[in-house]
């Protein structure tokens, strides 16, 4: 307890306040805590009042404090040889810490301590309240700390849940809404911007290219326009002053499904309450909720520019568009990319494929074959599909009211029959594969590399296998049609040039089996095909493909 007496020395009134601790109480004030030492020191008037150290807003979690540090630089130095508390809790909620303070620094230093709620004098040696009762406040101090740390964080992943935004900036393209500040509204120049970053990559532009488009246009990268536009703005796109648009900016935007009026939050979390330091969350545990707000880009453009990320799509140093059918072109016998070279002959240009394993001697034949065929090729394979939806174009709008939705899973059922036989062939490979180890036919340490691959390949299987049960499921519950592919094609009708776009819109894939075999495989063809037989059953004729 407190000393009876006058207590005398050069006082320091440590006062801290910390809304992540819980310490909204009025009582618990900065002001109501300065009167209540004040008031203190008046009955004490051999007290001495050296300096006032205020800590507003940081937690008592850990001791990384400004004040604190100050003051303990002047406890050090002589300054100070008494400290005035409303009560332990303002000095710390870290048990350990504080313990350690109270118990070994603070004595050392040979400066005394007093908690006025807590009826605490470190000067009352003698005490066994002190030696009893200190240890196990500073215990509860400590665990109502992580007990309010824990109810914040459900309190925010209820918010994330109900597709509210709780980032205290929003992302470039969107505004917070004044109205609602759990709510984002567009940002019509910034979404202009977004949207000019698509279309750029839509039609055959690289991040790289995007980002010095945007430079020589002038326009500024997010950090600088947010700032730009009286925000306070801090985060991952923040960089030096004049700086421009890079790759990784552009990069960041094209993968950001909040362009598509999606929140996807609780990407990283805090390791505990007593450390800031945050690490990554596994994206299956990442907090996603659709349609909080309006979209800047519709789901079908976002996907499609998803999908030209994970393509090859270098660029020759002259060209500044990527090519039409750059990443799209594939060996036949490898399913490795074909490689786009040119040569010179009297004078001319040449260019063509070849197989890039063969190129890195890694088996495989050339597969030597004209880029120009090769476009030849797919544009008239494109021509071809229109002129076949044309063909049986009274069949499809006949059953335009027809729930051609059921076509559309008679063949996922197909295409998740074959998935099903795939996984469990890689089963018994791996199966077969153990045997041979077993037996001789490879070596140990040959084993886990190849398992390894066998693993690889069955979880891309798997994977593909589960999207394709979520589409059905979202067909079946009517949350998707079937019916956009057709339009899709048939606005390309009359097409006499192959473009980027069109490649982007259609294509799966262009099989390179030789020179003289060449298969283009469209993202719709399973479709087509089950349709195309739907509309024999219907008129009882063929249709030539």
């Amino acid at each position: 307890m407190i000393t009876n007496g006058q207590i005398k020395g050069n006082v320091a009134m440590y006062l801290r306040l910390s809304r992540e601790d819980g310490d909204k109480m009025e009582s618990d004030s900065i002001k109501n805590q300065r009167q209540l030492l004040s008031e203190f020191m008046q009955k004490n008037r051999m007290m001495k009042l050296y300096k006032e150290y205020v800590d507003d807003g940081y937690t008592g979690t850990n001791f990384n404090r400004p004040s604190f540090s100050r003051m303990i630089e002047d406890i050090k130095t002589g300054k100070v040889n008494c400290i005035l508390l409303k009560d332990l809790s303002r000095l710390g909620r870290n048990y350990i810490e504080t313990g350690r303070y109270l118990e070994r620094i603070f004595p050392s230093l040979g400066v005394r301590v007093i908690a006025l709620n807590d009826n605490y004098d470190s000067f009352d040696n003698g005490s066994d309240e002190n030696s009893i009762i200190v240890p196990f406040k500073n215990l509860i101090n400590d665990a109502y700390c992580r007990d309010i740390s824990l109810k914040i964080r459900s309190h925010l992943d209820v918010k994330r849940k109900n597709g509210q935004f709780i980032g205290s900036f929003a992302g470039y393209g969107y505004l917070k809404d004044p109205k609602n500040k759990n709510h984002l509204i567009v940002d019509e120049f910034a979404a202009s911007i977004v949207e000019r970053i698509f279309d750029m990559r839509l039609i055959g532009f690289n991040s790289g290219r995007i980002a010095d488009k945007l430079n020589e246009l002038g326009i500024e990268p997010p950090y600088e326009y947010k700032r730009s536009c009286g925000t306070k703005y801090d985060c991952g796109f923040r960089s030096a002053s004049g700086a421009k648009w890079g790759p990784d900016t552009v990069s960041k935007i094209l993968k950001n499904k909040l362009y598509t009026g999606t929140i996807e939050q609780g990407k990283r979390r805090k390791v505990n309450y007593k450390i800031k330091k945050r690490i990554p969350v596994d994206k299956k545990d990442w907090i996603c909720v659709e349609g909080t707000h309006d979209a800047i880009i519709p789901k079908d453009k976002f996907e499609e520019v998803q999908k030209l990320l994970k393509l090859d799509t270098r660029t020759p140093p002259t060209c500044e568009e990527v090519l039409p059918l750059c990443g799209y072109v594939v060996c036949g016998q490898c399913g490795q990319n074909m490689v786009r070279r040119t040569s010179n002959q009297n004078g001319k240009k040449y260019y063509y494929y070849h197989c890039s394993t063969y190129k890195n001697s890694g088996g495989c034949s050339s597969h030597i074959i004209s880029c120009k065929k090769v476009e030849a090729a797919v544009l008239r394979a494109i021509q071809n599909q229109i002129e076949l939806l044309d063909k049986i174009g009274p069949i499809l709008e006949m059953i335009q009211e027809y729930p051609n939705d059921l076509i559309c899973i008679r063949t996922i059922d197909k295409q998740l029959e074959k998935l099903q036989q795939e996984i469990e062939y890689y089963g018994v490979l791996k199966a077969r594969l153990y045997k041979d180890m077993v037996d001789g036919v490879i070596e140990k340490k040959e084993y886990p590399e190849l398992n390894k691959r066998f693993d690889l390949s069955r979880e891309a299987t798997e994977k593909t296998y589960n999207a394709l049960i979520e589409k059905k499921e979202s067909i079946l519950s009517g949350k998707i049609k079937s019916q956009p592919w057709i339009n899709e094609i048939k606005k390309y009708r009359g097409v006499t040039n192959l473009t980027r776009p069109i490649v982007v819109a259609l294509l799966d894939k262009v099989e390179i089996i030789n020179s003289k075999e060449i298969h283009v495989k469209f993202l719709f063809e399973d479709e087509i095909n089950e349709m195309v037989q739907y509309s024999m059953q219907q008129t009882g004729e063929g249709v030539a493909i």
